[in-house]
């Protein structure tokens, strides 16, 4: 890879500072996340400093390209935006995309004839070629990248190869093509190619030379035998076949016509690339290879042409991709093109019978040949299309059964079908869903179909546009009809207007093209008013996704009625359905306790909001958000049962008489797994219900309270945050106010400070919960309050204070027999005694800690002991025995899922190895550490993660890692105030 400023080649850098160019290049001018970024240089193998390695790698591109630049002036060519960097560049001046463009434009020309402009184009592109793409270029990224632009460079070679055979010139290009077969042995139509000249050379032995070289390679590397195209070619050349000759010279070079009906190529066409792969793969696809047998054999041919059917809702850019995807393959059938659009979601459908009478007249029968009935047509059709190659395209299908008489009698046909329906009835493989463009490529379509200066112009006003569009391309191009040669600021206006969602689906309306009308057709189809209902009243939920018994809760019906009512709409493509992955890491297999989920797309969600309304709608919402948080809150607090035993009281609180089934898990893996995919939904669901009063304010305490361990130990901050504080609005707000709920809101709020060591808040939030609980008369709740107010104060050096809080919490735990909240207090009390240096009175309240934890049947939950007594063993001097308490503390953190506890334990074991001189394992903790401080998002802690394996570092003799190290902390300091 090379960068030239002018005649000058710029230099980019190391290899991985060039894989992080190159990515940016091949964006196309999109922003591409940094965690992206990582994952396309360094693969699964990248360390925890690879994020702030990006960083550094953009800034010296930054001033690579941009040398004149001032001292944090606005970067004007390697762009930010958040933590995602764009370098917007003319095609014109990337290589590749300039290959592209000259291979897009020959194809243009061949198929309409035009056998110069096609090679001149070829050779245009296929000049700009200096070596392997992106030669030296490291990462994942470059390697896909790499094997696509090969792909195309030899595509654009086989072409240029067979332009130069259909204008005679088979002498000439025998030496090259047999150079490049020498190249690509498993290349069959490099082969074929090859024989082809041979023959036309008037070397028919060594063509069929070729042929049995290419039978035994095929075999011997493969497995296979040669393809059908090489297979026939044999055939041909024994047969002495007079169609195999060169042209006569003096005959027109254009391009035999071939009945072509399809629609026109979309110019703006973005993405959708696994489904074009998948295509192609069926297009090349000759049927099953029979095992290897003597060179020659040909099977016969099958009568089953091959079937793709694209599906998915209405506006998602089926037919734009069964189209796009006809055109690229259309020179793989000679034989004709074929398009019918049988109106599949109109109120008449066509039928067959006069679709085929269209087919057949397209393809050379006469209209008074015709015959009558849909049996004879049918009939008459296999036997035109038997042993022909033709591709067609059936848009808009409703059913299988209009589908199957149109079906070619030959297997060298390919039949592209577009239906809003799954059609599971029709006997194909190849379903292809479409689902929502991403980011980048709805990114791109705009800057295809406005143009790039107006996209780039706005950033922030385009970012808008793609969040309300959410990637569906029906939307994006309306937006681009709207906006195109609008003055300045046009997409501001758009902007501003969507974001309104009671006009939204207005403003996505031009002309002809409609997003509501196209998703009126799909909710229109559905099979009953039960499941219309359940469209409508699912969309008021203001959650990400749901489960079945989610969807059971907020109706009020059976799981089995629920489920029902989800698939008729997945049917109708007004939902989709997914799996989701929670509680997989390197450690083990992910958990799954739920089969499904199922999620609406944003547009829909509108959609379905604005079909009723008025005060009937907003009471049904509130009784479906009462369910709903009822059913999560049994869920959540069954979950708390397993991951923390000893805290809850065990209190069910699913009301009697529900329909829906009640969560029931067998272990904390089991938990662990629903919070991790359910916790979007319980959210949602609670902050809603909060919203509009669906809940009362102890309700959506408790919700709070169960949750927290798990949000807490996983690093979900900003959705414990947003619990605590609405719990404390609405104890405050509500027509009934809620002294004890209130107070169970500041706890969360003053635990979660001092987690951010944030302390000041921290005490203030604590203070007035201890106050709050003692005027309800909870004195387990003043414990607990103050058992965190005590850390809080031993974080600000205020000794006397923590050991009078905390020694208060401790009785107060004791008296009330409540062991596992001891525990906690005991664990503070040794952090207290460690931090004056009394080592004795700090590891006897660990022992008395690790007792509790043994009498009350929960040694899981001693992680946080144990990492505090390791700790105790290095103040010891006993790192060997630190370094086994630090390892058993990590493994129960992991066990149960604790990342917060975990990263503790990291942390530490590595100050033990490095006191041991272990190097090796110290950096490996210190940097495992590191990753789960910024999983976490906690600033503080990364700061303090930084800065321990800079001091490790330092100690192993890496000072630049450790300077580096140094700076990271710093920066993530500088973020605490906020």
């Amino acid at each position: 890879m090379s960068v030239f400023a002018g005649p000058e080649e710029i230099d980019t850098g190391p290899a991985k500072q060039r894989a992080v160019l190159a990515m940016l290049l091949c964006a196309e001018g999109a922003y591409v996340a940094r965690r992206d970024i990582v994952r396309g240089v360094w693969g699964g193998s990248a360390p925890a400093t690879a994020p702030q390695v990006v960083v550094t790698y953009v800034a010296r591109l930054r001033k690579t390209l941009e040398p004149g630049r001032a001292h944090r002036s606005r970067a004007t060519v390697l762009l930010s935006r958040g933590d995602a960097y764009a370098l917007p560049a003319e095609p014109g001046d990337v290589d590749a995309r300039r290959f592209e463009q000259a291979w897009q434009e020959a194809r243009t020309r061949r198929s309409e004839g035009d056998l110069d402009g096609c090679a001149r184009e070829l050779e245009r592109g296929l000049a700009l070629w200096r070596g392997p793409a992106l030669d030296g270029v490291p990462g994942p990224h470059a390697e896909r990248q790499r094997r696509r632009l090969e792909e195309l460079r030899l595509a654009g070679q086989e072409e240029r190869y067979a332009l130069r055979l259909e204008q005679g010139r088979h002498h000439e290009i025998v030496p090259e093509l047999s150079a490049l077969a020498a190249a690509h042995p498993l290349r069959e139509r490099v082969r074929a190619l090859l024989m082809l000249a041979l023959h036309r050379a008037d070397r028919q032995a060594e063509a069929l030379a070729v042929f049995q070289d290419s039978w035994r390679t095929l075999v011997e590397q493969a497995g296979v035998e040669p393809g059908r195209e090489l297979r026939d070619l044999q055939r041909r050349i024994l047969e002495g076949d007079p169609g195999l000759r060169p042209a006569d010279p003096g005959a027109s070079s254009a391009v035999r016509p071939v009945t072509s009906q399809l629609p026109a190529d979309t110019s703006d066409f973005v993405g959708r690339r696994s489904e074009l792969v998948e295509i192609r793969k069926l297009a090349g696809r000759t049927g099953t290879r029979q095992p290897a047998k003597a060179p020659g054999a040909v099977p016969a041919s099958g009568t089953v042409p091959r079937i793709a059917v694209i599906t998915g809702p209405g506006g998602i850019g089926k037919t734009t991709l069964a189209v796009h995807a006809a055109h690229q393959l259309g020179a793989r059938y000679p034989d004709g093109h074929l398009y019918a659009r049988l109106d599949g979601d109109g109120e008449h459908s066509v039928r067959p019978e006069a679709v085929l009478g269209r087919l057949l007249e397209d393809l050379g029968v006469p209209a008074d040949r015709l015959p009558a009935g849909l049996e004879r047509r049918t009939t008459l059709y296999r036997t035109v299309t038997a042993g022909r190659r033709l591709l067609l395209l059936l848009d808009d299908a409703r059913r299988a059964a209009q589908v199957r008489p149109l079906l070619p009698a030959s297997g060298d046909c390919l039949v592209l079908v577009t239906s809003r329906s799954r059609l599971t009835d029709l006997s194909t493989r190849t379903v292809l869903r479409l689902r929502p463009l991403d980011r980048q490529e709805a990114h791109g379509l705009l800057r295809q179909a406005v143009g790039a200066a107006p996209v780039d112009g706005e950033p922030a006003s385009v970012e808008d546009v793609l969040h309300v569009c959410s990637g569906h391309p029906l939307a994006l191009r309306v937006v681009a009809a709207r906006v195109a040669g609008r003055p300045p600021g046009a997409f501001g206006a758009m902007a501003r207007r969507l974001r309104d969602e009671e006009r939204r689906l207005g403003e996505l309306a031009a002309g002809d093209l409609a997003v509501a009308s196209s998703l009126q057709v799909s909710y229109d189809s559905l099979p009953d008013a039960e499941s219309r209902s359940a469209f409508r009243l699912l969309s008021l939920l203001a959650v990400p996704d749901l489960s079945v018994s989610d969807a059971a809760a907020a109706l009020g019906v059976t799981d089995h009625r629920a489920e029902g009512h989800l698939e008729a709409l997945t049917d109708a493509h007004l939902l989709e359905v997914f799996l989701p992955d929670s509680g997989g890491d390197a450690q083990g297999p992910p958990v799954r306790v739920e089969h499904h989920r199922y999620r609406y797309h944003d547009l829909l969600r509108v959609f379905g909001r604005g079909l009723g309304g008025g005060l009937a709608r907003a009471a049904t919402l509130n009784v479906m958000l009462g369910r709903l948080t009822r059913s999560h809150l049994a869920a959540v607090h069954a979950a708390d049962l397993l991951l923390r035993p000893g805290h809850s009281a065990g209190k069910r609180y699913q009301g009697p008489g529900t329909p829906y089934a009640e969560h029931h898990f067998t272990t904390p893996e089991e938990a662990l797994a629903w919070l991790e995919e359910a916790r979007g939904t319980v959210l949602g669901a609670a902050l809603q219900a909060a919203a509009t009063g669906a809940v009362p304010p102890a309700a959506l305490a408790e919700l709070t309270t169960r949750i927290r361990g798990f949000l807490q130990r996983c690093g979900h901050w900003r959705d414990w945050e947003r619990l605590a504080r609405e719990t404390v609005r609405l104890a405050r707000a509500h027509p009934e106010p809620d002294p004890l709920a209130e107070a169970t809101g500041r706890l969360e709020l003053g635990t979660l400070a001092a987690a951010r060591h944030h302390l000041d808040e921290a005490r203030d939030e604590l203070r007035a919960s201890a106050h709050l609980f003692v005027s309800a008369g909870d004195t387990r709740g003043e414990a607990r309050a103050l058992n965190n107010l005590g850390l809080v104060h031993l974080e600000r050096g205020e000794y006397a204070e923590a050991a009078a809080r905390l020694e208060r919490a401790l009785e107060i735990h004791r008296t009330t027999h409540q062991p596992a909240d001891a525990a906690i207090a005991l664990d503070n009390l040794a952090l207290l005694h460690l931090r004056q240096g009394a080592l004795d009175r700090a590891e006897q309240a660990c022992v008395d800690g690790l007792a509790l934890h043994e009498d009350s049947g929960t040694p899981e939950s001693a992680s946080a002991t144990l990492n505090i007594l390791g700790l105790i063993r290095c103040g010891q001097h006993r790192h060997t025995e630190a370094v086994d308490c630090q390892r058993r503390s990590r493994d129960l953190a992991r066990a149960q899922g604790n990342v917060y506890r975990e990263a503790y334990a990291l942390l530490d074991a590595a100050t033990a190895h490095r006191a041991l001189g272990h190097w090796r394992d110290a950096i490996e903790c210190g940097e495992q550490a590191l990753d789960l401080r910024l999983r976490l998002g906690d600033p503080h802690g990364t700061a303090t993660a930084f800065t321990e394996l800079a001091t490790t570092l330092d100690a192993a003799g890496h000072s630049d890692r450790a300077e580096a190290c140094r700076t990271e902390a710093r920066a993530a300091l500088d973020t605490t105030a906020g």
